[in-house]
């Protein structure tokens, strides 16, 4: 439960979340 595996499971839920809506607004296109 170190400060790094929070900030690594941060980084990888912001990309995980920029993807989503990255493929949202290519389908609105």
């Amino acid at each position: 439960m170190g400060a790094m595996d929070i900030i690594v499971l941060i980084l990888r839920l912001m990309v995980a979340v920029l993807q989503l809506l990255d493929a949202v607004l290519r389908q609105s296109r």
